[in-house]
């Protein structure tokens, strides 16, 4: 396991701090700190999904670390963005997989190259996490082919061993990847369906490994039936209370069926183009599916309905970065405030340093990183997820020390 020596934190002079006009300062921002979840690790430095990234986010300070979890054929559960392994890891290099490479068609996209459901555990252990952003992060590029590919059993022994030795607890946010194709459409190069339910798998695995405390596990999806089914049923069987996320993605409809699925619960298309009763899926929804769209979108789970359909079974919400400013600023859009209101945390997503990131300011120019870490905790954001811990932690820090003037 890589351990970078003489990590440290940068100092605070190097980081800029503006105080910015027109972001109103909440009457409770300061009273409780936001979360900083790293987003993969501290993927903006180490290959994302490792120990390695894992650990080192935990070194810097992270509140919480995000795995993502995607299934093997053996029914393991590992931490890869996606399924597909082709950006992530050397599997396209590796002789002996030459063979796997296949066309899938996940979410109703159809995508070429080696999916997880077709290698066993063992045949995973054979390959190396690689930088899937190698233009952008030269300093993850450095470290290609060397780190494992990690399962949710060794993710789980790695932050009990950060405890042991360490005294500080942090928590797992895991997100549970393409449930409704793993569980529905999804098949392996055989041809066989795969037919996993991997949101039953994880809590089951989660109780298994003795990590359950609800103050130190999130669980997330895009999908909403999943949520549903772990709050109605896997939960209340193994006597867990672990809170739930639902994740909002593109709530503009830029990104809609056929051509992507950023836009829509696919759970709820994939049941829409079934003409499944929804009412028999999606309990406690009758109001809000009343006079659905085909397709229903994400912006449908922001309104005041959507909103406490949603409290049902959620303890919080996580938007997509983009969804959440009103233009040409860095105030938040009023669905923000009214889902805090509702009791739900709110968690954006994912928040980046490099200048390709950086919120527009007008057609010229941009917010800085600090600038909108600045904005968002004075307008109370609950948690937000950084491929950049570090520097959220130092901006967290410097939040709180203007608390306290």
């Amino acid at each position: 396991m890589l351990i970078q020596k003489g990590f440290s934190l940068l100092p605070l002079s190097l980081l800029s701090f503006t105080m910015l006009s027109g972001v109103a300062i909440a009457a409770d921002a300061c009273v409780t700190a936001p979360l900083v979840i790293a987003h993969r690790g501290a993927s903006g430095h180490l290959p994302e999904h490792t120990l390695e990234a894992y650990m080192l986010a935990m070194r810097m300070g992270a509140d919480f670390i995000e795995p993502d979890l995607v299934p093997t054929k053996d029914g393991q559960l590992i931490s890869r963005h996606e399924n597909d392994l082709t950006h992530t890891t050397n599997v396209a290099v590796v002789p002996q997989f030459a063979d796997r490479k296949t066309t899938k068609r996940i979410d109703g996209i159809p995508i070429t190259g080696w999916f997880s459901e077709d290698f066993t555990l063992a045949e995973i252990k054979q390959l190396k996490a690689r930088e899937p952003l190698p233009g952008l992060r030269p300093q993850g590029v450095e470290h290609n082919d060397k780190f494992a590919i990690v399962t949710l059993a060794e993710i789980v022994g790695l932050v009990k061993q950060f405890e042991a030795d360490t005294g500080r607890k942090v928590g797992l946010y895991i997100e549970t990847k393409h449930p409704t194709y793993f569980r529905y459409e999804g098949k392996t190069i055989a041809g066989n369906p795969i037919a996993l339910d991997i949101s039953k798998m994880l809590v089951q695995q989660l109780q298994q490994l003795r990590f359950t405390e609800p103050n130190r596990v999130f669980i997330q999806s895009f999908e909403v039936q999943n949520l549903l089914e772990l709050k109605q049923q896997w939960m209340p069987a193994l006597k867990l209370n672990i809170p739930l996320i639902q994740l909002i993605g593109d709530t503009e409809k830029a990104y809609l069926p056929p051509k992507d699925s950023f836009s829509v619960p696919y759970d709820v298309f994939y049941h829409q183009q079934q003409s499944t009763d929804l009412a028999s899926i999606y309990k406690d929804s009758s109001s809000l599916l009343a006079a659905e769209p085909k397709p229903l979108d994400y912006s449908v789970l922001l309104n005041d309905k959507g909103l406490n359909f949603m409290h049902s079974y959620a303890a919080g919400i996580g938007p997509w970065r983009s969804s959440i400013y009103q233009k040409h600023s860095l105030n938040l859009k009023p669905f923000v405030k009214a889902a805090q209101q509702q009791g739900l945390k709110v968690h954006p997503y994912t928040f980046r340093a490099e200048a390709n990131y950086l919120m527009p300011k007008d057609e010229k120019t941009t917010f800085s990183y600090s600038d909108e870490m600045q904005a968002l905790f004075k307008q109370g954001i609950d948690g937000l997820f950084t491929d950049y811990p570090d520097l959220a932690l130092e901006q967290r820090a410097l939040f709180q020390r203007s608390c306290k003037m």
